[in-house]
């Protein structure tokens, strides 16, 4: 495929209405060469759609069928092992397309590739995902597409929750689905499985992206904290800290006095090994607990 079709692709996928003259000036030819490869892209199946009149000019289809890639064997070959683990995936948001989504990709391939991926996907093997069930995935996905705030009915140690959030996006980590969301207590983390009910409000959305959410997360001085954890320690943590393999965070100073008080409620499940200012807060909370039961 020429690579001027491939950039006319590209500029027709923003779902823009685009004219031929623009088109042509985007891609540096004639009027007359545009036309001949609208005329070219449609004929190999690209479903372009055109208006005519003063206002008119082009665009794709919506939920178009796109035609095959240009890729050479081995990216065939790597996507093809892609798409097969994500097959695996349970409760991937786009529902039963992950279990047929490789297949229909190896049936359009060439005969030969396709011979050689069925022989090859015998003989390479991911470790299947143990993954909870989390058919709600679909509903926050769909709370981020719509771009409201929601309302999460959540399974919290302490029994259900109801917790208002802006959603960040989701996160495939350690064979479990994360959301990350803006809360009143602010970004934390809750696990797909152990949400019972997804409602959308009309409070619009801040459309914050993973990259936002970090960069707001760094803002201000900020203090290491690494902890030591019981299993059920990660459990409960999984609501105040986004969980990682380090058990080490970089939390604004501020936010260490509140950060304190929900550790504290963690009692032995969680430790403190860092900062000294964190370890001294709760040292402080459990002296100030402890004096109200002396006689």
């Amino acid at each position: 495929m020429k690579t001027r079709h491939l950039k006319l692709m590209r500029l027709l996928n923003r779902q823009q209405l685009l004219t031929a003259r623009e088109l042509a000036e985007a891609c540096g030819v004639s009027l007359r060469t545009i036309q001949r490869d609208l005329l070219e892209l449609e004929a190999n199946g690209y479903p372009i759609y055109s208006e005519r009149g003063p206002a008119g000019g082009y665009r794709v289809l919506p939920n178009r069928l796109l035609p095959p890639l240009a890729l050479r064997e081995q990216e065939a070959i790597t996507l093809f092992l892609m798409l097969d683990w994500v097959g695996q995936i349970p409760d991937l948001p786009f529902g039963a397309l992950r279990g047929n989504l490789a297949e229909w990709y190896l049936h359009e391939l060439p005969g030969d590739l396709a011979a050689k991926l069925d022989r090859l996907k015998g003989r390479v093997r991911f470790a299947r995902p143990d993954t909870p069930a989390s058919p709600l995935t679909r509903d926050v996905l769909h709370l981020m597409e719509a771009e409201v705030q929601g309302e999460i009915t959540y399974q919290t140690t302490n029994g259900l929750r109801t917790i208002v959030i802006d959603p960040v996006g989701l996160t495939f980590d350690r064979n479990r689905w994360y959301l990350l969301a803006q809360t009143d207590r602010g970004l934390r983390q809750y696990r797909v499985d152990r949400m019972e009910q997804v409602t959308e409000t009309t409070t619009p959305s801040k459309r914050m992206t993973f990259e936002e959410a970090e960069h707001l997360n760094e803002a201000g001085e900020q203090v290491t904290v690494r902890l030591e954890l019981t299993p059920l320690g990660e459990r409960l943590l999984e609501g105040i800290l986004t969980l990682n393999a380090f058990r080490t965070w970089s939390v604004p100073v501020a936010e260490l006095p509140f950060l304190g008080r929900q550790l504290f409620g963690l009692g032995r499940e969680v430790k403190v090994l860092a900062p000294l200012r964190l370890r001294e807060e709760i040292r402080h909370l459990a002296t100030e607990l402890l004096a109200q039961y002396e006689d």
